[in-house]
């Protein structure tokens, strides 16, 4: 599958490689099981609601949430850091 990040997803993830390397490894080998077709632990995936249905989250800490989309072939990745 294409992997695709918007502009807020890759300022997000070079915040993280500028201040917390441990999180951004984290967050690079799940965009690689994304684009690769891995599937993810469904515990760790969940549906976003109403407003911003067919997005889908990761739970990175308590506060930050992987989000992205699959879309025919493609992951688009909206955001690294923060709550949806």
């Amino acid at each position: 599958m294409k992997l695709l990040m918007t502009p807020m997803a890759q300022e997000d993830f070079a915040f993280w490689r500028r201040q917390d390397g441990e999180l951004a490894r984290r967050i690079a080998r799940l965009l690689r099981r994304l684009r690769d077709g891995d599937s993810l632990p469904a515990q760790q995936v969940s549906a976003l609601p109403l407003r911003l249905q067919g997005l889908s989250s990761v739970r990175l800490n308590a506060e930050h949430r992987l989000v992205f989309e699959r879309l025919r072939g493609r992951i688009v990745v909206h955001q690294c850091r923060f709550h949806y």
